[in-house]
C-alpha cells in the first residue's frame, strides 16, 4: 500500500507538470495572436501553422472570407490570396500549387459560375507561381511585374505559367463599381519582382512575402531577402497607401496595427544594426546583444532573432 501511495503521488505530480505545460504553451500560442493588438474575429480565418502551433483547425481545407462586395480572401496550405469576382469573370492571385488551385476553383464555383479571367502573381518564387494551367486552360491571362520573367522562364517545373501580361512602375486593372487593383512595384524586398496589390475604393491591401506579422520565420527562409529594403518598403507603402484590411502571403493574422508593428520592428532591427556597424562591432557581436522586448511574443523569436539580425546586417553592409 505504501508503494502504491507512492506511485500516486509520482503520478499526480507528472500530470500536474503536463497540464502547467500545456496551459504556458497555450498561453504563449495565444500571445502571438492577441498582445499588441486587437485581433477581429473575421481575420482569424487567415490563421496558418508556421511552427509547431496547435491550431484547432485543419489547415488543407479551404477558408474563404468576405472582404468587400465581390472581394474574398481564400487562405490554404498555409497560403492567402484575394479572389475578385466582376462582371467580365473571376481574377485569382498566387495559384501556390495545383491542389491548392484546383480546390480554389472549386470554391469559387461556390460564389459564382463566370470563369476565372486573370491571374496576378505576387512575385517570382515557385511556391506561389506554380499550379495555375487550369486557369490557363480556361483562358486566364496571367499577369505579373516584368522582372518575374527571368526567373519564372528559367523554371524547370512545368506548372508554371508564363504571364502573358507584366507592367514595369504601376498597372491598374478596372473592376466594377469605379473600383480598381492596383498593382505596384516598390522596387527590391524579398526579391526584385514583387508586386504589392491595392484595392483604393475598399482599402485593402495585399502584402505578400515582405510582410510577415507575428512571427519571425526560420534564417534559412531569408536567402532572397534584402532586409534593408524590407524595412523601406513596409514604409512607403505606409506613406503611400490608406488601408483598414490587411492580407499577408502566409501570416496567420493580419491587420493594420499589426502592419505598424512589423515596421516599428523593422525600422528599430535596421536603426540599431546600421547603429552597431558604424560603432565597430561585428555581426556576431550584434547578433548577441541586440534584443527586441516589444516583440519577444512573435513566434520564433528566442530562436530566430540572430539569423535576422544577421541578415539585416549583410543588407546593409552589402546591400542586398
Amino acid at each position: 500500500m505504501k508503494r502504491l501511495g507512492i506511485l500516486m503521488v509520482v503520478l499526480m505530480a507528472i500530470i500536474l507538470v503536463s497540464c502547467h505545460e500545456q496551459t504556458k504553451s497555450q498561453q504563449e500560442t495565444d500571445q502571438v495572436f492577441t498582445k499588441g493588438t486587437k485581433v477581429k474575429e473575421a481575420e482569424n480565418k487567415h490563421s496558418h501553422d508556421h511552427g509547431d502551433m496547435n491550431l484547432g483547425f485543419d489547415p488543407s481545407v479551404p477558408q474563404v472570407t468576405k472582404l468587400a462586395d465581390n472581394v474574398y480572401s481564400y487562405s490554404q496550405f498555409f497560403y492567402n490570396g484575394l479572389i475578385i469576382i466582376t462582371n467580365d469573370g473571376v481574377i485569382v492571385t498566387d495559384p501556390a500549387g495545383e491542389p491548392r488551385a484546383k480546390a480554389m476553383r472549386e470554391e469559387i464555383k461556390k460564389l459564382t459560375n463566370k470563369p476565372i479571367i486573370k491571374v496576378v502573381y505576387s512575385h517570382d518564387h515557385y511556391d506561389h507561381t506554380k499550379g495555375g494551367q487550369l486557369f490557363k486552360d480556361e483562358g486566364a491571362r496571367f499577369i505579373s511585374h516584368e522582372n518575374a520573367l527571368d526567373l519564372i522562364t528559367r523554371s524547370s517545373l512545368e506548372d508554371i505559367v508564363v504571364p502573358d501580361v507584366t507592367y514595369k512602375d504601376k498597372m491598374s486593372i478596372e473592376l466594377d463599381n469605379g473600383s480598381t487593383l492596383d498593382l505596384l512595384y516598390y522596387g527590391r524586398n524579398d526579391g526584385d519582382a514583387m508586386t504589392v496589390m491595392y484595392l483604393p475604393k475598399e482599402k485593402i491591401l495585399y502584402a505578400v512575402d515582405f510582410h510577415t506579422p507575428g512571427m519571425l520565420v526560420e534564417p534559412f527562409r531569408l536567402v532572397t531577402l534584402n532586409y534593408s529594403e524590407v524595412y523601406r518598403t513596409l514604409k512607403r507603402v505606409k506613406e503611400d497607401l490608406e488601408f483598414d484590411i490587411v492580407i499577408s502571403g502566409h501570416a496567420p493574422v493580419s491587420n493594420s496595427e499589426l502592419y505598424d508593428m512589423e515596421l516599428k520592428f523593422v525600422e528599430s532591427l535596421y536603426n540599431k544594426t546600421l547603429e552597431g556597424l558604424k560603432a565597430g562591432k561585428t555581426t556576431e557581436q550584434l547578433m548577441e546583444e541586440l534584443k527586441f522586448p516589444e516583440i519577444e511574443h512573435w513566434m520564433g523569436y528566442e530562436k530566430n532573432l540572430p539569423g535576422h539580425i544577421q541578415r539585416m546586417a549583410y543588407s546593409i553592409w552589402h546591400g542586398n
